[in-house]
């Protein structure tokens, strides 16, 4: 493992490929991509599938820079669609808990400020969740010293400080805090709904309180999708360990037919089934691999599919 490597110039990178044996139909090109994308990403990310096997040093066969140019436009591609999926999917949340929550406990202007009160969301029996329902941001409340000075503001304090649109109120509503809630803190908040509200939700999503498990295990994975995709990791590489915390994803694994291995971006497409089609992910991934078929580069296509979780295409257009 080298402690580093040196600064190397677009054309220096371009020679380093040239001398693996990395082929180009146009360097031009080549050097425009090289300069808008990080060379990590385009070359490094996919290149476990494109070098040749079972040699000391890395080195290509009859693989052109091109090939790595689609698979990380197609990549760029099935990303912008994925964070689509889970904006529409956190909006619908969004608007789901603060409707619902309001409606029950903050329904007029003397409740307004309910949803900050833990008393009005259920307690969790798991050690882990109940140390963060204690310390959760949204019931934080102003904290003073023994003089009167305050020590750290609340969390809705400090939000008005923030948001502009959460400052025009003396009493910001839920469904104008909620929006500035980040995905992590959105799904706490679900977790730690009591079950009247949580059955409303879930109804909001076709789903029923059973499904409640469900429903928390497919928001934690998405989260996790969410933060690789807004890093701009590749999420045709997209992995999800399975670890004896919080969650064994046990629910969704059977009822969304899910990898019992760590989660892929299959399962992710499985996933989002839950919440609705996903008929422009499959038309995305067809129409790739149409153009890798019209290039004679099936074989690379069948790589990225099995390194997303399966090989066979039909698996993907049967979703």
């Amino acid at each position: 493992m080298p402690d580093t490597k040196d600064f190397r110039t677009i054309d220096e990178q371009i020679e380093g490929l040239e001398k693996r044996g990395l082929q180009f139909k146009n360097k031009k090109k080549a050097v425009d991509i090289l300069k808008k994308y990080n060379y990590f990403d385009v070359i490094n990310g996919f290149e476990s599938i494109l070098l040749k096997k079972n040699v000391g040093v890395k080195e290509y066969e009859n693989i052109y820079f091109e090939d790595f140019k689609d698979l990380y436009f197609f990549d760029l591609t099935l990303k912008k669609d994925t964070l689509f999926k889970i904006f529409d999917i956190e909006s619908r949340l969004r608007t789901s808990i603060a409707y619902n929550f309001t409606s029950k406990y903050c329904s007029s202007a003397k409740d307004t400020m309910n949803y900050t009160d833990p008393k009005y969301y259920k307690k969790p029996t798991d050690v882990h969740l109940k140390n963060i329902f204690l310390r959760f941001d949204l019931f934080r409340q102003t904290q003073v010293d023994v003089h009167g000075k305050v020590k750290r503001k609340s969390f809705i304090d400090e939000l008005k400080l923030e948001r502009e649109y959460v400052g025009q109120y003396k009493n910001p509503p839920f469904w104008v805090v909620i929006k500035a809630l980040p995905l992590g803190s959105l799904y706490y908040t679900f977790i730690f709904l009591d079950d009247t509200v949580k059955e409303k939700v879930l109804k909001d999503f076709g789903l029923e309180l059973v499904d409640a498990d469900l429903f928390e295990q497919a928001l934690f994975v998405l989260k996790e999708v969410r933060n690789q995709c807004a890093h701009l990791e590749l999420i045709t590489r997209f992995r999800l360990k399975r670890s004896k915390g919080l969650n064994y994803l046990n629910d969704i694994t059977v009822k969304a037919n899910l990898s019992h291995g760590d989660i892929n971006y299959l399962d992710v497409v499985r996933i989002f089934r839950v919440f609705g089609t996903v008929s422009d992910i499959k038309r995305e991934i067809l129409l790739f691999y149409l153009k890798m078929l019209g290039k004679r580069r099936k074989e690379i296509a069948d790589k990225i599919l099995a390194k997303m979780g399966r090989k066979n295409l039909k698996v993907w257009m049967n979703l």
